[in-house]
């Protein structure tokens, strides 16, 4: 039995502690000086492996000359992992194997023990195991994580031959009889780390570790390089011909750049940090000293650079792992069997499309002959072969610029295809192959979006704006239908390529992608009438969403002019399509069923203009047809229109309301609304709330006399922000006597499933205190408001900006709010516009991902739309002077906290 050797001393933990602050150290000055990442990885890693050594030295002295015989015969202690590559950021795990022969177990479980609790109080964080060889190979066999981290074994101390058995016995077991499910294990993990990850390069908060494009990827590369070839050396990948010199020098500066911002993450949290926040890409930007642009902030070129080199990551990676893979002997055989030419050049195999090799020089110099091998995968709905993809990569680089009447031809015929467009895009873009056709791709390229708005990059967002669109051709809704009847869908796939390349300019996007539109118009030969429509759908890609969440679209004098502007059915139903795709594209669950149908009814509406029906007359139409069934549900006798109703008290309380009212709301809702204001008292407020399952939201319907409806709007807002809601959309509707008739759709965030009722009835009678004025609802919002750390942290802060619109509505002045989200922001808004006397009359509240864009229709003291244009001025002052402070106390909240 051994003896148990002595702790190490407190004096001794300091020395340790010291010596991994004088690491972390090292590494910082290092940085400071402008070493690379991997300078700084390496150095890190030699002094982290130097002070384990150490301390493994330190205890080993401590035991008897015999015991520490005894073990350095029968174990071994290797880095593996990260700490095996030899590349370390300053505060990450440090991956140890302790590998031991049976006959010392207890010996070196002792040993092992001390060994540990010394590295954790020295301040490093250990991942570490404690295994024989059966036992590593066995896991190895199991566990994809531990098997990558094997690759990458060292032994640092101990037996060698210990540390050599078990690597032969590693490849042996694990690699050598089974190449591909390891190859397809270390794939089907890291995809799946990808997915939870955010699954897309493009992501504007990445993880650099784990991240699509992350340094994993690399490392992905160089696991099944090694499960396939017994070699995870990049260098020795490329001697072999495996990977080209191009490729593997790509891959090793966005190792070093991806390496170096990770350490600088850690060194600006103090500890690991992986995930690039928007408020750390600020700090970075400004860190580097990055000049912006007239068109690009610096924190947007930051991040350019940065995607550029992720995305490079991800590419190389899934080529080589296409390229690579192992493939089963029957499959081998079927594909052999199954490969026919469609000409004396190309080959099609079952799942991708080649070139019989002594052709490939001739296909790749000529941009006529790779436009018809995109064509044709497309049309077979299949890949083109990996190392032939490679080839044109490279071919593109010498290619000409000019354009042959056959090679726009060829990629008209690509786009005017209804499926696997996307796919087909991307890998043209990729290659450098879209970028000879349309040269200002090349602007687009990981070009970064810096707001709350979109989740990806200029590029990232347009091919999901095309593959968005491709959906549709299954969808049996209006859209679906819009999009099967477009005969030019080669435009229109054309405009959603274009429809945000004016970005990164400093000028209105829409205007400067119009004329980049007229000028690919012109290079790729359209004709007149197609060049306008190109432009026409760039510039005005904005205009139906614009409408639809934000104006009153039961408005005759809206509608018209949108028609007026379209001017036909067959541009509106491309209008329609890019708007829908372009909004389904900013980020998942970004389109809602409550914008589709938004969208949908603007679409329906003015299509039956184009066809011939007036608004006013369609609206008159819709008005009589509402009315009739509101006098159904209250068993009113149905009267002639142009016969006078006995009933006056119903027409005066119909006529009262907005036709936006009117037109939007249920006829069932409308009788209900109209039988409670006859009855109202002069002082009683209605509060209904019912829980919808299908939205998960619970809708408030708030029923007010005229005497509260001048402040009636925010202090409802001040009850829902003041218990945690938050508000989907609101309606806000004030009737023509004064009274109000409002809904509210919030989510009730303190409950995760159905909302009870006891909750519902005690937020109605919180409604009814706060717009009676009976509860202070300065006082309520003001005792429960919560700051959000999504606010910006930077000092960098997006105040939001307030627009009016004094043209689209002729009995309203209209006040947009774009802010970026936080709670109590409607409040704070709301409370603004009562308090300057104005009355909301009508409101559209709207939520996109964290930015907010609240629409209000409000008059004055009067009643009256406001006309004076230095009222106006001061109105517009006064709220974005709200928003600023808002969002300065905020900020200044969270510095206190």
């Amino acid at each position: 039995m051994s003896q148990p050797s002595p702790p190490c001393s407190t004096q001794q933990f300091v020395v340790y502690r010291n010596q991994v602050e004088q690491a972390r150290q090292r590494g910082q000055e290092l940085l400071r000086t402008g070493a690379s990442g991997l300078q700084i990885a390496t150095a890190i890693a030699e002094s982290i492996e130097q002070l384990i050594l150490q301390i493994i030295q330190d205890h080993l002295q401590q035991l008897p000359e015999a015991q520490q015989k005894l073990l350095m015969q029968n174990s071994a202690i290797l880095v593996i992992g990260g700490s095996g590559r030899g590349l370390m950021a300053p505060y990450s795990d440090v991956d140890l194997l302790f590998l031991y022969r049976n006959q010392i177990v207890n010996e070196f479980s002792e040993f092992v023990g001390n060994v540990v609790r010394s590295c954790w109080d020295a301040g490093l964080k250990l991942g570490h195991s404690v295994r024989t060889i059966v036992d590593s190979v066995k896991m190895a066999r199991t566990e994809p994580e531990f098997a990558t981290a094997m690759i990458e074994a060292r032994s640092i101390w101990g037996d060698e031959h210990l540390s050599e058995q078990l690597v032969r016995s590693f490849y042996r077991h694990v690699i050598l009889f089974r190449r591909r499910i390891f190859f397809e294990q270390c794939v089907a993990a890291r995809w799946e780390e990808r997915k939870q990850h955010g699954g897309a390069v493009m992501q504007l908060e990445p993880d650099i570790k784990r991240s699509p494009g992350g340094l994993r990827d690399i490392h992905l590369l160089r696991w099944v390089g090694f499960a396939r070839y017994g070699t995870a050396n990049l260098d020795m990948l490329r001697l072999d011909g495996r990977i080209t010199s191009r490729d593997v020098r790509t891959l090793k500066n966005a190792r070093d750049y991806l390496l170096k911002v990770r350490i600088q993450l850690h060194y600006e949290a103090g500890r690991q940090q992986d995930l690039f926040t928007k408020d750390t890409q600020l700090w970075m930007a400004e860190q580097r000293q990055i000049q912006g642009t007239n068109g690009q902030r610096p924190v947007e070129l930051l991040m350019q650079e940065y995607f550029r080199h992720s995305k490079a990551v991800a590419e190389i990676t899934e080529r080589f792992i296409k390229a690579h893979r192992p493939q089963p002997f029957l499959s081998r055989v079927y594909d052999f069997l199954m490969t026919h030419r469609s000409d004396s050049i190309l080959k099609i195999v079952p799942d991708h499309l080649d070139v019989v090799p002594k052709y490939r020089g001739q296909v790749c110099s000529s941009l006529e002959e790779i436009l018809r091998l995109f064509d044709t995968a497309s049309l077979y709905g299949i890949s083109i072969a990996p190392d032939l993809l490679d080839a044109i990569r490279e071919s593109a680089l010498k290619l000409p610029s000019a354009l042959t009447n056959r090679s726009i031809d060829l990629f008209r015929d690509i786009l005017a295809r209804s499926n696997s467009l996307g796919p087909t895009l991307r890998i043209m873009f990729e290659t450098g192959i879209l970028n000879i056709l349309i040269p200002y791709m090349k602007h687009a390229y990981c070009l970064l979006q810096f707001n709350q708005y979109h989740s990806y990059t200029v590029d990232e967002h347009t091919f999901r704006a095309i593959e968005a669109s491709e959906t549709f051709a299954d969808d049996d809704s209006a859209l679906g239908s819009s999009y099967r009847n477009i005969e030019k869908k080669d435009i229109l796939n054309l405009s959603i390529l274009l429809h945000d390349i004016g970005k990164g300019y400093g000028e209105d996007h829409s205007k400067v992608g119009a004329m980049i539109a007229a000028e690919t118009a012109i290079r790729m030969g359209l004709k007149e009438e197609e060049k306008n429509l190109l432009v026409f759908l760039v510039l005005e890609h904005l205009t139906m969403a614009h409408l639809a969440f934000r104006r009153d679209i039961s408005d005759p004098d809206i509608l018209f002019a949108f028609s007026q502007k379209v001017g036909s059915p067959e541009k509106l139903r491309m209008l329609y399509v890019l708007t829908a795709a372009d909004i389904t594209a900013v980020g998942p669950g970004v389109f809602t069923d409550w914008k589709s149908e938004l969208l949908a009814d603007l679409y329906e509406r003015t299509m039956l203009l184009l066809g011939g029906k007036h608004s006013r007359y369609h609206r008159d139409q819709r008005l009589a047809r509402v009315k009739q069934r509101v006098r159904s549900h209250l068993n009113l006798p149905q009267v002639p229109e142009h016969e006078e109703s006995t009933d006056t008290w119903f027409t005066e309380l119909f006529n009262s309301f907005s036709p936006h009212y009117l037109l939007v709301s249920s006829s069932k809702r409308i009788a209900a609304d109209i039988e409670i204001l006859r009855d109202l008292p002069a002082d009683q407020i209605v509060v209904e709330g019912e829980f919808e399952p299908e939205t998960s939201t619970v809708n408030y319907h708030v029923i007010a006399p005229a005497m509260y409806s001048q402040s009636c709007f925010h202090r409802m807002v001040s009850v829902f922000t003041a218990k945690r809601m938050e508000i989907v959309s609101a309606h806000i509707t004030t009737s023509v006597s004064g009274g109000g008739v409002d809904s509210f759709h919030v989510i009730d965030n303190d409950f995760s499933k159905k909302v009870p009722r006891s909750r519902i009835d005690k937020i109605e009678e919180e409604i009814r205190k706060a717009v009676s004025g009976e509860s202070d609802a300065k006082t309520m919002f003001l005792n429960n408001q919560r700051f959000q750390e999504s606010a910006s942290l930077s000092g960098e802060f997006d105040l939001g900006r307030v627009e009016i619109d004094n043209q689209s509505s002729k009995r309203c002045t209209i006040i947009d709010v774009i802010a970026h989200d936080r709670t109590g922001l409607l409040y704070i808004v709301s409370r603004a516009i009562s308090r300057m006397g104005l009355s909301v009359v009508m409101a559209k509240i709207s939520t996109h991902l964290d930015q907010v864009v609240d629409v209000f229709y409000v008059l004055d003291e009067h009643d009256r739309k406001i006309e004076d244009g230095d009222r106006l001025q001061e109105i517009k002052q006064q709220l974005e002077t709200t928003l600023h402070d808002f969002e300065l106390e905020g900020y200044k909240r969270y510095q206190r906290v």
